[in-house]
Formats: C-alpha cells, sequence, structure tokens
C-alpha cells in the first residue's frame, strides 16, 4: 500500500480537525510538517508548506468524498463575486505588483 496527501492544511487546528473526522469514520492518517509549519507560518502554501494529512491509497476515494460532505463548501467561495475559481497568486495589477516587489527589493 503506498501513502499519498489527502489535503494541506494551513495550521495545527484545521489539520487535528480534519485528523479526528477521519479517525471517528475509520480512516487512518498521520499529520506531516507539523513543526515546519509552526514554525514558520510565512511560508504557508509555497513550495508544498503546510501541514498535509497523508492516508493509504484505497482509503483516498472514501476519505475525499467524506470531507467534501464535512466542510462548508462556502467557506471556499470568494466573499466578493462567489466563485469557486479560487487560487494563490497576483490578482489584478500584475506588472504594478511585481515593480512594487522589485524596487522594494532593491531599496
Amino acid at each position: 500500500m503506498s501513502i499519498i496527501r489527502l489535503t494541506t492544511c494551513y495550521n495545527f487546528t484545521e489539520a487535528n480537525m480534519v485528523k479526528n473526522l477521519l479517525a471517528n469514520e475509520g480512516i487512518d492518517c498521520f499529520l506531516t510538517n507539523e513543526n515546519f509549519t509552526s514554525l514558520m507560518p510565512g511560508y504557508n502554501g509555497m513550495l508544498g508548506a503546510g501541514i498535509q494529512v497523508m492516508i493509504e491509497e484505497n482509503n483516498y476515494e472514501a476519505a475525499s468524498k467524506f470531507l467534501t460532505n464535512q466542510i462548508n463548501p462556502d467557506i471556499t467561495k470568494c466573499p466578493k463575486c462567489d466563485s469557486d475559481n479560487i487560487s494563490f497568486g497576483l490578482g489584478e495589477n500584475k506588472t504594478k505588483k511585481v515593480l512594487i516587489a522589485i524596487l522594494s527589493a532593491l531599496a
């Protein structure tokens, strides 16, 4: 059996909540990157940082379906436009933000 990542959480409380929900359903899991994420919270979302919930590959479908039903889907929507298409990025005015970052680095 291989171990795969089910989801990534960005704080200790959320990760343990997911772990306990899965344990109540009889799905074994464990957490990784707890120390790094707690010590360096500014790196969450970069290069795979964050507390990762790991499960066995054969439990992935059941765990994914269970978490989708348990977690409120409105949390993952944009508060302004109610869109489901949310991702990390520069957003609007990308050129302006890149120039400001370069000027800040030079200063």
